[in-house]
């Protein structure tokens, strides 16, 4: 923590966004994937101005692990669309079982939990699509399937967030792929989370 002693002389108990990516030397698009991720915790908000507020002791263990692990970023993970069509490696679709072996499924529950500790315990059709990854036919599919449970209310469904987690440690969600570029961000922040929590 010495090493960060002046950080906590310099700024206050909470950052901003924009200082979040000063005092990391890193762009405003790579300290928003960070927040939007959980990799750092922050506090969303929803204004306008100063969103996410963010402790600055939150950010010095950020910086300590970053140390010890590096990049904290999938590569091409905030590169911009261009970029990411020049690469070599675009368009590799990628798993939840890459990450895990049989029997740590209930990781992809306790990631879930975690990022999506705010979304309400009643889920709609839409928030299930932001939180998937998957595109919203897809969604419809496994709602009408039964694959993903529901509750009864037309034409609208209705989704307990038990549920939810209940799908995404089944063999239908975890071997999932698409090219889904919110289905990468999520499975890009698992992949750090996990790597994060396999180092502890």
């Amino acid at each position: 923590m010495e090493k960060y002693a002046t950080l906590k002389n310099r700024y206050p108990d909470f950052l901003s966004l924009d200082e979040l990516s000063r005092v990391c030397k890193i762009s405003k698009r790579s300290a928003r994937y960070l927040v939007e991720h959980g990799i750092i915790p922050a506090l969303d908000t929803g204004k306008q101005t100063w969103r996410y507020q963010i402790k600055t002791d939150d950010v010095i263990r950020y910086l300590q692990l970053r140390e010890k692990l590096g990049s904290m970023i999938p590569p091409g993970a905030v590169s911009s669309r261009t970029k990411k069509r020049n690469n070599p490696h675009f368009g590799n679709r990628k798993t939840f079982s890459r990450y895990i072996t049989s029997g740590q499924e209930c990781y992809v529950m306790e990631y879930f939990k975690h990022i999506y500790s705010d979304f309400d315990e009643i889920l709609t059709t839409a928030e299930v699509v932001v939180m998937t990854g998957l595109n919203k036919s897809t969604v419809l599919k496994l709602l009408k399937a039964g694959k993903i449970k529901s509750l009864e209310a037309r034409p609208k469904y209705l989704i307990p967030k038990k549920y939810l987690l209940e799908f995404v440690v089944t063999r239908r969600y975890i071997e999932a792929k698409t090219d889904s570029e919110s289905f990468k961000k999520i499975l890009g922040g698992f992949e750090i989370w996990i790597t994060t929590k396999s180092s502890r």
